[in-house]
C-alpha cells in the first residue's frame, strides 16, 4: 500500500478508513450525509449552483503550479472529488488524497473521477480533519474548500495540517469572507447575514474572521496571505453568476 496511507487500508467500498466518532461535528454530518443520499445524473450542473466552477477550475490550476513533481495533496473535505477532475491531464505525475468526514460523498467522488481513483491516482479515505491518520510530514500541499469554516474546533484541525505538511509544503484554504458590502447586500435582501456560530440548530459556519487568520499564523509560524475569490458569485442570493465550467464571466470573476 502507498506509504502516504500509512496503516490505511482499502475497503470493498473503494474507500479507506472510518469514521466512528464525529464529535462537534455530529449535527453537520447529519445534513450532509442527508444531501448525499440524492442520487445526482448531473455532478456539475448540481455544484455550479453552490460553486464557480470555472473559478475554481483556474484556483486549481495555481495551487497544482506550486506542487513540485510527483507529489501528494491532501484535500480536506474533498467532498464529490469535482476539483481534481482535470489533474490527470494536467499534472499526471501527482497523487491525490481526498477526505472526508462523510462516507457518501466519497462514493459520489468515485462516480465523478472514475478513472482516477481506479488507477490509484485519487484515493479516498473516510476521516476526520481533526484527527487525520497519516504520518508527520506526508503531503506537499493541503487544499480545503469551505470545510474548516464547518468546524468549531478549527485549531485542532489546522494543527492537523501543519502537523501533516511537509516543511516547504504549501496550505490553501477557501471559506466565505465577512465582507461589508456583502453584509449591505443581504440586507437589502432582508436575509440573515450569519457570522459565526450554529445555524438554525443544523451545522456550524464561521465565515473568515481575524482569530481564524491568528490561529494559522500561530500554528503556522508565519503570516498567511489572504485573498478574494468568486467575487460576483452569489449563490446564497441566488444570483450563480458564473458557475458553469469555462464560463466566461466565471473566467472574468477570476
Amino acid at each position: 500500500m502507498e506509504k502516504f496511507l500509512g496503516e490505511l487500508t482499502i475497503g470493498s467500498d473503494g474507500i479507506c478508513g472510518d469514521v466512528n466518532d464525529y464529535g462537534e461535528q455530529e449535527e453537520g454530518k447529519n445534513l450532509r450525509q442527508s444531501i448525499a443520499s440524492i442520487v445526482y445524473s448531473d455532478y456539475l450542473d448540481e455544484i455550479r449552483t453552490h460553486h464557480s466552477i470555472a473559478v475554481m477550475d483556474r484556483e486549481i490550476e495555481k495551487f497544482l503550479s506550486q506542487i513540485p513533481n510527483g507529489g501528494v495533496v491532501l484535500d480536506i473535505g474533498g467532498c464529490w472529488g469535482w476539483h481534481w477532475r482535470k489533474t490527470n491531464i494536467q499534472r499526471p505525475d501527482i497523487t491525490v488524497v481526498i477526505v472526508d468526514l462523510v462516507r457518501e460523498n466519497l462514493l459520489h467522488a468515485k462516480e465523478v473521477l472514475k478513472e482516477q481513483v481506479t488507477n490509484k491516482k485519487v484515493f479516498l479515505v473516510h476521516g476526520n480533519a481533526c484527527s487525520l491518520e497519516f504520518e508527520d510530514k506526508t503531503f506537499d500541499g493541503v487544499w480545503s474548500v469551505q470545510t474548516t469554516q464547518h468546524i468549531p474546533d478549527f485549531s485542532s484541525s489546522c494543527a492537523e495540517i501543519y502537523r501533516v505538511l511537509k516543511k516547504k509544503g504549501i496550505y490553501w484554504d477557501y471559506g466565505l469572507n465577512n465582507a461589508t458590502l456583502i453584509r449591505l447586500v443581504y440586507k437589502l435582501f432582508r436575509k440573515t447575514y450569519h457570522l459565526d456560530g450554529v445555524i438554525d440548530g443544523r451545522f456550524f459556519l464561521r465565515r473568515m474572521n481575524d482569530s481564524v487568520v491568528r490561529i494559522v499564523k500561530e500554528t503556522f509560524h508565519s503570516e498567511p496571505v489572504v485573498g478574494y475569490s468568486e467575487i460576483l458569485f452569489t449563490p446564497d442570493l441566488g444570483l450563480p453568476i458564473g458557475g458553469k465550467e469555462n464560463a466566461f464571466l466565471g473566467n472574468f470573476d477570476f
